[in-house]
């Protein structure tokens, strides 16, 4: 900030050079050739939308394994529920984005290599230059080591794989028996949508309840009981060992020993960050593609966000974070640098049986408990009092989100 005091010289007219070059942040030059971003998820489209809005001429390419069609990989875990198959999830074609943002979307080019040296990105249909590239590679699901049919195991993370999910619970009709490897948020969101549609679902899970990395142990309870309510099963603290086709079926045998029957097998263990471009390119990678406050890697002109991301050694594959992240990177990616800043961050779990909102504690804390109505509301604390984070479940406590989010960011903010 400029401070004018009464000796200083008066200030130029709002219309002079001056004047524009005093309220103008100083812009960092642009390397030469085309803005690349790799993948065409919520992160990468985002990024170009952002990237357009403060640059109306700039060159983006956006390059995606797969036909570019937007949609919500969110809303894939609750679709059941929400009435729609995988054509009616798609919220736009890749054309239709490509006139809305004037940039130009390669379709089912998957990427084969980057050479950081040369700036350049070599996919199966030919080489394309960058000036600047971001790596918006998201997540895969994780395969667990099954004995037999293992290819009955179905991961539902992107519209074809919903698509072959709806296909097989169709060809059984309603009724028919689910289930769900994964204790976790997305087992959880699809206990729920399923169960509700109609089906018979049974949860597996190595832990001893469900979400036990974001709830306190009464928040699961409220959950688990929630979504029994509905007609879910539990098989806590156990895997599936093998995995055997009948001519009905899949039958199902577990680490204990126990034996389900199941029309359909989903697995919703946990996804992993797409890192294998960023490793082979030299890029240091953790759990995820490492980055600093201002998401660039550690090559020059390179940057990543979204799933794939590793972010003082955490991984935040949600939407907040995403969303913060690329409006900084847009500015900084159209000349003015700006470092990433975190707000509160609440993540929502779609189980309507009992709605979850959570912010994960940040380190170690204690959890003080109390009842409502129709779930709980928890803080989490550290050893001096401070409020780290908290979590909601069920209508009653979600009612008052607004105000721990608020006190939160205060906490946080002290």
């Amino acid at each position: 900030m400029i401070e004018i005091t009464d000796d200083a010289p008066a200030a130029a007219p709002a219309s002079t050079p001056l004047a524009d070059a005093v309220a103008a942040p100083a812009k960092a030059a642009l390397p030469a050739g085309p803005l690349v971003i790799i993948g065409s998820g919520h992160a990468g489209y985002g990024l170009a939308e952002a990237v357009r809005a403060r640059d109306a001429e700039r060159d983006i390419h956006v390059v995606t394994a797969d036909d570019g069609g937007l949609y919500s990989k969110p809303a894939l875990s609750n679709a059941f529920a929400l009435g729609k198959n995988a054509e009616a999830l798609l919220d736009e074609s890749a054309l239709s984005i490509e006139r809305r943002l004037n940039i130009r979307v390669h379709a089912f080019c998957p990427v084969e290599r980057i050479d950081a040296e040369a700036g350049r990105v070599i996919t199966r249909l030919g080489e394309l230059d960058y000036g600047q590239l971001v790596l918006a590679t998201g997540a895969s699901p994780i395969r667990i080591p099954v004995a037999g049919d293992d290819e009955a195991l179905l991961s539902v993370n992107d519209r074809a794989d919903y698509a072959a999910m709806r296909q097989r619970l169709e060809a059984v009709g309603r009724n028919a028996r689910v289930v769900i490897i994964g204790d976790g948020l997305i087992g959880c969101e699809f206990a729920n949508d399923l169960a509700q549609a109609g089906h018979r679902v049974e949860v597996v899970g190595l832990a001893e309840r469900p979400l036990p990395g974001l709830l306190p142990e009464a928040g699961s309870r409220v959950l688990r009981e929630a979504l029994s309510d509905l007609g879910v099963g539990w098989h806590l603290e156990r895997s599936v060992a093998s995995v055997a086709a009948e001519e009905d079926g899949y039958r199902l045998t577990l680490t204990d020993g126990r034996e389900l029957e199941a029309d359909l097998v989903v697995s919703a263990v946990g996804l992993t960050p797409n890192t294998a471009l960023a490793r082979a390119a030299g890029i240091d990678c953790g759990r995820g593609i490492r980055v600093d406050d201002h998401l660039a890697t550690t090559l020059p002109g390179i940057y990543a966000l979204g799933d794939a991301v590793e972010i003082d050694g955490r991984l935040l594959p949600y939407l907040a974070p995403i969303n913060a992240g690329l409006r900084a990177l847009a500015a900084t990616l159209t000349g003015t640098p700006t470092p990433v800043s975190y707000p509160v961050m609440p993540v929502m779990v779609k189980t309507p049986a009992a709605p979850v909102c959570v912010v994960v504690p940040s380190g170690e804390a204690h959890w003080r408990v109390t009842e409502t109505a129709d779930g709980i509301e928890a803080g989490a604390y550290d050893a001096g009092g401070r409020l780290l984070g908290f979590a909601l479940v069920g209508e009653a406590a979600m009612a008052r989100r607004s105000e721990w989010v608020k006190a939160c960011g205060q906490s946080h903010a002290a």
